[in-house]
């Protein structure tokens, strides 16, 4: 009986134990519980990319539903998702409030700076989700067009070897164009490249890949891509040579039928750029082995002829072939024409040219890239080492602990249309000159760091182009001046100490205080009973004993322009009844010190103060009605005080 009870316990154990477990894994990003409207305006106001699926049927829903919450686990701290069930009762109420249709099983409602953006129309996958939510307003990213489904698609380095090395492309020819979303001669070929693909299908594979992003700009290194598009040719997963044709349909299509076609009007020049009359050793397959075997130390070249790379280091790896034989050196250099013998660049792993390599009796001992002068090739046969690792990548800026904000395409707007004074580095992490300014530039973003009118923020052209051809941006640093984004932008031509950024936004705030008009009720939007305060008289009105109500705004802010009716019918309501609150109003963007002395995070914002003391946030419903029920029952708490 006993033994009976102990297996009981012990299912009932596991059982706990493994519904814990399930219970884990489901844990989501994705919001559930906001079922009141109020509640819903409330993560507007303080979400600027808010993704909501409203649900309609629960059972044909669930696969959407499981998508996205993984894009909600994806974009985590980048976008905020919701699902509302609008089946229940109290989920009913607000989807008909916010005027969802029923007709479908379930909708997706996109929401930006708190207004309505647009119904998501993209694919319903993880990856369409999360593309959409990075860049809400951009264009359909091309491996999402329907259109374009004869291409093959690759999204990293990861998914490039493998087509290259284990996929499709191992044993078809392929084309690979390297492209960016914004360059536009790559969006005036896609329709053609897309032509192409279909009318190849089965004969050749074209595939794309977006090499602007982030991830992939070692990928740019590799294949020395330097202008969009480029597109280049490879036979069973080995590169071949660049299309250099016309980018049009029928054009793409004959060269992928016959590739020789090119090489042959390109065969001459390429004979002739590395010709075999000189004391370097032309390899082969059937000589590579027995040549190197017998040389105590020798250089190989891997080269393509194409290659502008290759073509600068052929002298230089010429005369000093000829130096070491004419000073009877113990050495010998080669060269492998990895476009005609593409099985011994499979074999030592060459992707990109020229490639150096150092061999002893025939064995590969290690890359000797750092070799390209002539004298540094002598020296290197003289006494070969092998060269230093590199020196690790450095941190991007954008990851570096500082005040500067890092903007991007989705930010930029956003970010500079609330800011009176915003001065912009434009850089790029190579560049000398930026690298020298940087720390004072951060050094003075540290000074303004509390000042909510200011602020220093960056943007990388090397991953942002759009933004800096937008602004003309030609050289490194690029230093602009931005007040409320496009009110006012002018070039900085100071100096780029810390000093120098310091004095410049005094003067533009000292500038802006002394032109500075006295606002009108009209101008701020009010009606005459409210009161606009500002840094200099705000402690003086809410030292009174009497109760002030605070409204925090700023010009640029949907939101408060929205509530500004209601606002100025509650300090008139409030004036008819003789009631002692006082109503106000602060532009937090003018008046940096009102704003941070009441610790202003989002906008609107409502406070009421008495005696120079804070008694409450006003957080309820932006109607006059609510918020004359809140200013009255304080207005009670007063008399009874």
């Amino acid at each position: 009986m006993w033994r009976q009870q102990f297996w009981k316990v012990l299912i009932l154990c596991f059982l706990c134990v493994h519904l814990s477990s399930q219970v884990k894994k489901q844990k989501t990003s994705v919001i559930s519980d906001i079922d009141d409207i109020k509640e819903f305006k409330k993560l507007l106001r303080t979400k600027t990319n808010v993704l909501v699926l409203f649900i309609n049927n629960n059972k044909a829903s669930q696969p959407v539903l499981e998508v996205f919450k993984e894009a909600a686990d994806n974009m985590k701290g980048q976008a905020t998702l919701v699902m509302m069930d609008c089946s229940g009762s109290e989920g009913k109420k607000l989807c008909k409030k916010l005027k969802v249709s029923t007709e479908k099983p379930y909708r997706l409602k996109h929401y930006k700076d708190g207004d309505y953006h647009k119904d998501y129309n993209r694919g319903m996958s993880v990856s369409a989700m999360v593309n959409f939510l990075r860049d809400p307003t951009g264009d359909l990213p091309w491996e999402e067009d329907p259109e374009a489904a004869d291409i093959v698609h690759l999204a990293d380095g990861e998914a490039l070897i493998k087509f290259l090395k284990k996929g499709i492309a191992t044993y078809k020819k392929s084309m690979i164009m390297f492209y960016a979303p914004w360059c536009g001669y790559c969006k005036s070929m896609k329709p053609d490249y897309v032509a192409a693909a279909g009318d190849l299908k089965g004969e050749a594979y074209l595939a794309a890949i977006d090499v602007s992003k982030p991830g992939n700009s070692k990928i740019r290194q590799l294949y020395n891509i330097t202008g969009f598009p480029t597109l280049l040719y490879f036979e069973k997963g080995q590169l071949r040579f660049p299309y250099q044709g016309d980018n049009k349909h029928q054009a793409i299509v004959d060269f992928m039928r016959d590739p020789t076609a090119q090489q042959q009007k390109k065969k001459e020049v390429a004979d002739e750029s590395w010709s075999k009359d000189t004391d370097v050793e032309h390899l082969t397959a059937q000589t590579f082995d027995s040549v190197l075997s017998k040389a105590e130390h020798a250089l190989v070249v891997f080269y393509a002829p194409w290659c502008g790379h290759c073509k600068r280091i052929k002298p230089e790896f010429e005369n000093a072939a000829t130096r070491i034989k004419n000073e009877n050196m113990n050495g010998l250099l080669a060269a492998v024409d990895a476009t005609k013998q593409p099985e011994l660049a499979s074999r030592f792993g060459v992707k990109g040219y020229p490639t150096l390599k150092y061999f002893n009796r025939g064995e590969f001992k290690y890359d000797a890239g750092h070799a390209r002068q002539e004298q540094q090739i002598i020296d290197f046969i003289k006494s070969p080492q092998e060269p230093p690792p590199p020196p690790p990548p450095e941190t991007p800026w954008s990851e570096e602990e500082s005040s500067v904000r890092h903007l991007d395409s989705a930010s930029f707007r956003n970010v500079l249309r609330k800011i009176k004074h915003a001065v912009v580095m434009f850089y790029a992490p190579w560049c000398g000159h930026c690298k020298i300014t940087k720390p004072e530039f951060v050094k003075a973003a540290e000074k303004f760091a509390d000042e909510l009118i200011v602020a220093f923020a960056a943007v990388d052209c090397t991953q942002h182009k759009d933004i800096c051809s937008n602004y003309d941006v030609k050289g490194y640093p690029t230093i602009k001046y931005f007040s409320h984004f496009d009110k006012s932008v002018q070039d900085y031509s100071g100096g780029r100490k810390e000093a120098d950024f310091v004095s410049f936004i005094h003067s533009q705030m000292d500038k802006h205080q002394t032109s500075q008009k006295v606002k009108s009720n009209q101008d701020a939007g009010f009606g005459v009973n409210v009161v606009l305060a500002d840094d200099g008289n705000f402690h003086d009105v809410i030292s009174s004993s009497k109760p002030t109500f605070v409204m925090f705004y700023a010009t640029w802010c949907g939101h408060c322009s929205t509530v500004k009716p209601a606002y100025s019918r509650l300090a008139t309501t409030l004036q008819k009844e003789n009631n002692p609150v006082k109503v106000i109003a602060v532009d937090a963007a003018e008046n940096p010190k009102a704003a941070d002395f009441a610790g202003v995070q989002t906008l609107p914002t409502f406070k009421i103060y008495a005696s120079g003391k804070h008694l409450a946030d006003y957080e309820g419903d932006r109607s006059t009605e609510d918020m004359l029920k809140f200013c009255k029952s304080h207005a009670k708490v007063k008399d009874e005080l």
